[in-house]
């Protein structure tokens, strides 16, 4: 029976995890779990992971925070969908959150494959009213709407720092020891399991579960442990980011944008996101195609003169996960067990997947936690299997030839062998559900639609789904909608 829980490291996954197990555990009336987090007052923290996708709401509320609160707490905004800008040369399209009612909806889209070759290639606007609303710069809800209450699915832009101090003070408050110390020795038992942690205050912390969120040291995971790892470079080329703050107060947009642009670059792709008092800009590049000095001036030269003074903040990652996220008595969590790369901003996801399929566990754990952590790992496994393959897809789809890096990615040896598979199926016939021989968590059938329909991949040839229908006309519900949302800087001045 697991009795107590420390995690080392702090940040957004320390206190997403801590805070989403004190929630899920304290439910349990069986026993009592004490939660420790010991967290470095030294180590800065990487302050990206600004985007999200809508699951943050349902963590939010099994944690219990206010929505306003959180969102005046952390600088947030609304995030409608992903906009991408010229993965195919000149032309543009989105990922939106909005899911078309199905299987009637179906049918609609062999409509609109029946259609594709004569008509401009706009799916998510034949199908999305989130397009449409943030076209029009909206909030996907009106002022007075019940918290996370809206009848569009929507996530938000954040600042990632001010999230881990906000869900720290939250979880002090509701019985979570909160240690500031920096790790000075890991003991480990014959076992290979953790018998101790030491900081530099002169404490051992003793603990029947270990969990490691120390990002990209991966002290106890990857460091004491020595859990190798499962390298996806070859699929994902980009290791390298760099990242700007602009301030409102150096450059003021004329709107701040309700969802995330995403934009090729030469050797890459950058992020603009738009939060209440500043942007937060990113170029995520692949090291081989470009050295660090020219990716920085390609980012400031994107944004123009006004950022020549601001400091640019350059991070090296690498597209990789655990063998066994769960290893011993020690689950590593977030970048200290894996990253794949910032595109469609599965990072926060993946840290509160991990932590709610943890704490539906942590209950019924006694001395036997073998089935426990294998059940753990194969779910880890899958979970990031489907966001590699999904990733994968954008690179692999484009039509770029401008640049070395975008004639690369698109060579048969950067593409998986599942999505090979794939794109052989869907030119002799429309993507389905059944096509996927793991479950969908994060990206559904519909999120494959936007992205090869988006990028023109098959639409112009691919049969039509068995069945007639009719192209769905939108024009009374983005008119509704248009009437009743308010301007997203409207829902902004509202906190």
């Amino acid at each position: 029976m697991i009795q107590s829980i420390l995690i080392v490291g702090g940040g957004s996954a320390g206190w997403i995890t801590a805070n989403l197990l004190n929630a899920i555990l304290s439910k349990s009336a069986d026993h009592k779990i004490t939660i420790t987090v010991v967290e470095s007052p030294d180590i800065p923290k990487i302050g990206v992971g600004e985007a999200t996708v809508p699951s943050i709401r349902r963590t939010l509320q099994i944690i219990g925070l206010d929505e306003q609160e959180f969102m005046r707490a952390t600088d947030a905004t609304f995030k409608n969908l992903i906009r991408f800008e010229g993965w195919n040369t000149g032309t543009s399209y989105d990922h939106p959150f909005d899911r078309r009612a199905r299987p009637e909806s179906d049918a609609s889209v062999s409509a609109w494959l029946r259609n594709a070759h004569t008509e401009k290639n706009e799916f998510a606007k034949t199908f999305s009213l989130l397009s449409h609303i943030a076209n029009a710069g909206l909030a996907p809800k009106a002022v007075g709407w019940p918290q996370y209450g809206s009848p569009f699915p929507y996530a938000y832009h954040l600042d990632a720092i001010k999230l881990a101090l906000y869900l720290a003070e939250h979880g002090r408050q509701n019985g979570i020891s909160h240690c500031l110390a920096n790790v000075t020795d890991v003991q480990v038992d014959e076992r290979g399991h953790i018998r101790a942690v030491n900081t530099d205050t002169d404490e051992t912390h003793q603990a029947d579960l270990y969990i490691d969120c120390t990002g990209f040291r991966s002290v106890l995971h990857k460091q004491k442990l020595k859990v190798k790892t499962q390298d996806f470079s070859k699929y994902l080329l980009c290791d390298r980011a760099a990242t700007m703050r602009v301030p409102y107060k150096t450059y003021q947009p004329d709107t701040i944008k309700p969802y995330t642009t995403s934009s090729a670059r030469s050797a890459g792709w950058s992020w603009d996101i738009a939060l209440q008092g500043r942007r937060g800009l990113g170029y995520v590049y692949a090291s081989a195609f470009q050295p660090a000095e020219d990716a920085e001036a390609e980012l400031r030269a994107l944004e123009g003169p006004h950022s020549d003074e601001l400091e640019v903040q350059h991070i090296a990652f690498k597209s990789q996960k655990s063998q066994a996220s769960w290893t011993g008595n020690c689950v590593a969590i977030g970048l200290s067990d894996g990253f794949l790369e910032p595109l469609e901003s599965s990072g926060l996801y993946l840290i509160e997947f991990a932590a709610q399929a943890l704490g539906e566990m942590i209950p019924f754990i006694g001395d036997d936690t073998v089935p426990f952590a294998g059940n753990f790992n194969r779910q880890m496994n899958v979970i990031y299997a489907e966001v590699l393959e999904f990733l994968n897809l954008h690179y692999c789809l484009s039509t770029r030839t401008d640049t070395a890096f975008w004639r690369e990615v698109q060579k048969p040896e950067h593409i998986l062998d599942s999505l090979v598979e794939k794109l052989a199926l869907w030119r002799l016939k429309p993507p389905g559900d059944m096509d996927f021989e793991l479950p969908l968590h994060l990206f559904s059938l519909q999120s494959y639609e936007y992205i090869l329909f988006g990028m023109g991949a098959g639409s112009k040839t691919m049969p039509a789904k068995l069945g007639a229908g009719d192209i769905p006309d939108l024009s009374e519900a983005i008119a509704k909608s248009l009437a009743r949302l308010p301007q997203h800087e409207t829902w902004l001045a509202s906190l």
